[in-house]
């Protein structure tokens, strides 16, 4: 069975880690970079398949430069449906370099922020309810020797905010037989859902929901595999300008005005079969895209 307008995937990480090389391994090729060399902002596509369906799930980008500003920028309302659309989150972060002192101490606490933060965005956009797959890997930072970490202390820290800990490192199984390291990891996703999530039955004004292919819920996920860059990007001008409130207030501006395009797109395209509204959709997004 192939999963149609599957649910996406978002790696997230600092920018010195490592995540287009662990995202090569998973996938079997490497993520694009921008003109700038990083990959942030990008969509990457993981092929999986598995006795029981195939899909091609999104994989959604993002670095995270200053956790405090990523936590304030994705709680907006603008990010719901972003947030939404997701059903699965792998943080990475880098294990510490081997030192004669005991490792991890200040690693811990900032691990420990950044799932919280990633805990507290899911809980602002979609409650309690939200149902999919949160992990945090440990790396090795290319070309350095890793302390080991302490993989019961780690898992318990991870659990406490619903993740699971992965040692990217680990090869072979546990004492239980399960399999560890990155092959954990494609399991995981494996048999995690991908299926879109279908919203009530009742639409906002009581009445009926239309769950055929024209889906407003299915529909706006995959406007935003489109315009997650684009979003990206305006995010990252925020970020550059936090000093000077003027140019703050063109970013929100230009969000505002880029959703309402976004809009306009998708209400244009309505008529069209599904195959020449995707193609539509994009060369539009493309048109954006060189805006922004």
């Amino acid at each position: 069975m192939k999963i149609q307008h599957p649910r996406r995937l978002l790696v997230v990480g600092k920018p010195e880690c490592d995540m287009s090389g662990l995202i090569a391994k998973l996938t079997g090729q490497k993520p694009n970079r921008d003109m700038s060399g990083s990959i942030a902002g990008g969509i990457h596509e993981w092929q999986l398949e598995t006795n029981y369906y195939s899909a091609d799930i999104p994989v959604w980008i993002d670095e995270l430069a200053d956790l405090g500003q990523w936590k304030a920028e994705f709680s907006k309302s603008e990010a719901k449906e972003v947030i939404e659309a997701l059903g699965g989150w792998i943080y990475c972060f880098n294990k510490p370099s081997a030192t004669p002192t005991e490792p991890g101490l200040g690693l811990s606490h900032e691990v420990q922020a950044t799932i919280a933060a990633i805990e507290s965005v899911i809980e602002t956009a979609c409650g309690y309810g939200w149902d999919g797959m949160k992990l945090a890997v440990a790396m090795s930072a290319p070309g350095v020797k890793s302390s080991s970490l302490d993989y019961d202390e780690w898992e318990e820290l991870c659990l406490d905010h619903g993740f699971e800990y992965i040692d990217a490192d680990a090869t072979g199984k546990n004492d239980f037989g399960e399999a560890v390291g990155l092959e954990r990891l494609k399991d995981a996703v494996k048999t995690n859902d991908w299926e879109p999530q279908i919203r009530s039955a009742l639409d906002d004004d009581g009445e009926a929901g239309d769950f055929g292919e024209g889906n407003f819920g299915m529909e706006e996920a995959e406007m935003n595999a489109e315009l997650w860059g684009l979003k990206a990007s305006l995010l990252a001008g925020t970020e550059e300008d936090d000093e000077r409130p003027e140019d703050q207030k063109v970013d929100v501006d230009s969000l505002e005005t880029l959703m309402r395009q976004a809009m306009s797109i998708k209400e244009a395209s309505m008529d069209l079969p599904l195959e020449e509204r995707k193609r539509f959709t994009l060369r539009e997004i493309e048109k954006l895209a060189k805006d922004v």
